[in-house]
């Protein structure tokens, strides 16, 4: 019998294997979807899958092999997620201890008719393994704990409470795990890296104890657009690139179509 180095040889075309190849070799070799995409990159051949991501397969292969936090599966984290998947990153937690209503039907990537009451978590898990079947998922269905956290390489924040993303910048601050920071209102979003290095909350929260409003309210578009921001993000610092919201916050305005940068 050939080897599993032999048949994606055999059945690559021009240096990249098909997603029925991996299936084949999926099935044929008893090995998870990832397991086929990793030995497929390490042979130098890209899976078809991501060829438009424009990266060479060492730098697939890097986010093959990374693992991110999504903490938050709502309106940023549940865009987020999906938006990560299918750039090819491996291993998804998603935390969130809540299920999908009615409300959330206008701007979150997993709601649908079909999934209210469904824990936003299995309700994301199950829609990713439709999207790329070599990311895997743990759901996580409650809040986020720092153990959450310690085996990750990057942080997406999905929260709601200005509170909550103190605490949990202060964790990932502690553990030197980069938090990507994204936070949207109406027409109106930002986002920023946090690290040890960079806090921007003390200027973004300065006040946690003042009351926090009520359901927010918010359009799909700006979801859309921080979330993508914040998948960006992600990527470029799993790949070493450099990115100016590691100094600076992003300011985005979608009604009059303006975006700034703020330094910290």
């Amino acid at each position: 019998m050939e080897s599993l180095e032999e048949f994606l040889n055999r059945r690559s075309r021009d240096g990249v294997v098909s997603l029925t190849t991996a299936r084949g070799g999926s099935r044929i070799f008893g090995l998870p979807m990832a397991g086929i995409e990793e030995q497929a990159l390490l042979l130098g051949l890209m899976p078809g899958r991501y060829l438009r991501n424009g990266l060479d397969c060492k730098e697939q292969l890097r986010l093959l092999r990374a693992r991110v936090a999504v903490v938050g599966c709502g309106g940023l984290g549940g865009a987020a997620a999906a938006l990560l998947a299918r750039l090819g990153i491996g291993f998804l937690r998603l935390i969130d201890p809540d299920v999908f209503e009615e409300h959330n039907l206008n701007r979150q990537q997993f709601a649908t008719v079909g999934t209210l009451g469904q824990r936003k978590v299995q309700a994301a898990q199950d829609a990713l393994a439709e999207i790329n079947p070599a990311t895997g998922v743990d759901a996580v269905c409650g809040r986020w704990r720092r153990e959450h956290l310690e085996d990750v390489a990057v942080v997406i924040d999905g929260l709601d409470s200005a509170g909550e993303r103190r605490d949990l910048g202060q964790a990932c601050r502690e553990l030197a795990i980069p938090l990507v920071h994204g936070a949207v209102r109406q027409w109106y979003g930002q986002a920023a890296v946090v690290s040890r290095e960079s806090d921007p909350f003390a200027l973004l929260y300065p006040d946690t104890a003042s009351p926090e409003p009520g359901i927010p309210e918010v359009i799909a578009p700006t979801v859309a657009v921080v979330a993508a921001i914040q998948a960006a993000e992600c990527v470029k610092l799993l790949l070493g690139r450099p990115s100016p919201l590691t100094r600076h916050w992003l300011n985005c305005n979608l009604h009059d179509d303006d975006f700034d940068l703020t330094g910290f």
